[in-house]
């Protein structure tokens, strides 16, 4: 291992204020809802060495809490090609960077991998097919996680598809980054509502940089372990980390120098030291803290592959919000829930895992027929359209991820429920929108409801699954299409649909 900067000691003056990292209800939070770090860090761990990209809007580079820990020179800026990724934007980039490895026993708070290396690359200021895919791949020979804050369709209620630049990136980062091992990549589960009248509206299954089978989709938690009001669900969700949620309780972490960033000074609720703010939010958050955690799973096993730390966190998730009605457990005995993955990410318990884990067997794919349905799904029937696929002979006993490629075609989409059901009895709901009936017009400047309540779809979706992880692939999966008929009257189509199975 690295030689190792204490940790252990705590002078940090605004470290009572981070209750995702210790709370004690000081937020009149719930005790104990937190990452869990403390005794790592007593133990010697604070993530030492490890590199993380943050992947945003930027990254204040000579922050005087984070500058110690910014790999110099390392950091890009999309918009000019130089090295300082500059501070526009929201500050995101800077206050994940706090999360991450803000510097211990220094001038405010402090991160869940104190001692982790950081380097910013702003895409989020110039966005193209070539720099989303390069912000993937930069660095890749040295850097280990790749923490993303992009990308979230806000408004949205459409699907959203990533470029095949961009997954073929992903692609890459995979099978090369980490001398093999594959580099990890995180992103927000998704950020939808920023404005309260479309709360609740997006699924991360419609968005396809989330929903990739590379990609761990992190949501977000408050002090009280609910799910934060925008933070997106699906069955493509992994673990949640920590955000703003109820009672308006923000993060506590390093802001922009200066007026720029969260705090502006304009909030008498804020820090009075500009440099920090307490109203840190959004899903890229819950991203930073789960970044930081696996720092210091790699500081404790450098072995482990980016499938291993998946398989890793949802096996330690911690259950949160118990009474929650979508609890429920899959074939494998593991928790999983639509709100929040697996659960709430636990350091401790996630690094305990993960010093002696035996590495996961060579990943095996499994691709299935499609199955050509042609049926018509009838408005308003709750019977819907059922069809199944046998899988037989696949060889995957233990299930890691699930592509579901479906072609549909509905006036309405939003009136459409489409549940997957595994051998094990587990089901997915890849799609449902219940009553709210809206759809939103992303090409205005202000989001609107489309006219006539329209929200069409033709063509073939994926949906990413992570709820059937642990079981085994043989056996019948059936796919439910069935219109719940809370707007118009057309029909859809439930054309034809395949899975691809990944798992040992």
């Amino acid at each position: 291992m690295l030689n190792q900067a204490n940790c252990s000691t705590n002078s940090d003056s605004l470290f009572s204020d981070q209750w995702h990292l210790e709370n004690t209800g000081q937020t009149s939070g719930t005790s104990g809802e937190d990452a869990n770090v403390s005794n790592l860090w007593n133990t010697g761990n604070c993530g030492t060495g490890v590199s993380i990209a943050i992947v945003s809007d930027g990254l204040d580079i000579d922050h005087e809490d984070l500058a110690n820990n910014v790999e110099r020179g390392k950091s890009h800026n999309y918009s000019n090609g130089g090295t300082d990724p500059g501070t526009a934007g929201t500050g995101l980039g800077t206050a994940m960077a706090g999360i991450i490895a803000a510097e211990p026993n220094n001038k405010g708070g402090r991160g869940v991998s104190p001692y982790a290396k950081l380097r910013g690359f702003n895409v989020s200021q110039n966005r193209s097919t070539t720099n989303d895919a390069d912000a993937m791949i930069r660095g890749l020979s040295e850097v280990s996680v790749y923490a993303n804050g992009w990308s979230e369709p806000e408004f949205s209620g459409k699907f959203q598809d990533s470029t095949s630049e961009w997954r073929s990136a992903i692609d890459s980062g995979l099978s090369l980054g980490r001398n093999g091992l594959g580099a990890l990549y995180f992103f927000g589960s998704g950020d939808g509502d920023t404005v309260s009248s479309f709360s609740g509206i997006d699924n991360s299954n419609l968005n396809g940089y989330t929903n990739y089978h590379g990609v761990m989709a992190i949501c977000g938690v408050g002090h009280d372990g609910v799910r934060a009001s925008f933070s997106e669900q699906g069955a493509n969700l992994l673990v949640c980390g920590h955000s703003k949620g109820n009672g308006d309780i923000g993060i506590r972490t390093t802001d922009t120098t200066g007026a720029g960033g969260y705090n502006n000074g304009s909030s008498g609720s804020d820090y009075s030291d500009s440099n920090y703010t307490k109203l840190a939010t959004g899903t890229g958050t819950a991203v930073a803290e789960v970044a930081g955690v696996t720092a210091m799973m790699l500081y404790a096993n450098p072995n482990l592959s980016w499938r291993d730390v998946r398989m890793i966190l949802a096996r330690t998730a911690r259950k949160n919000n118990s009474g929650d009605s979508d609890w429920t457990t899959n074939g494998a005995g593991l928790n999983i829930n639509h709100k929040y993955g697996f659960g709430v990410v636990d350091a401790n318990a996630a690094v305990n895992l993960a010093r002696n884990w035996i590495s996961l067997a060579t990943q095996k794919t499994f691709q299935t027929s499609t199955s050509t349905v042609s049926a018509t799904v009838t408005d308003g029937n709750a019977t819907g359209v059922t069809n199944s696929i046998v899988v037989s002979g696949s060889g995957i006993s233990t299930i890691e991820s699930v592509d579901v490629n479906v072609t549909f075609s509905h006036n309405y989409y939003r009136d459409l429920d489409i549940t997957l059901t595994s051998p094990s009895g587990t089901q997915s709901i890849l799609l449902s929108r219940g009553s709210d009936g809206i759809c939103v017009n992303i090409a205005v400047a202000s989001p609107t409801i489309e006219a006539n309540g329209n929200c069409p779809f033709i063509g073939t979706w994926r949906f990413g699954v992570l709820r059937t992880m642990g079981e085994s692939a043989d056996g019948t999966w059936s796919l439910r299409l069935r219109d719940q008929g809370v707007r118009g009257t057309a029909n859809g189509t439930f054309t034809s649909w395949s899975m691809k199975l990944y798992g040992y």
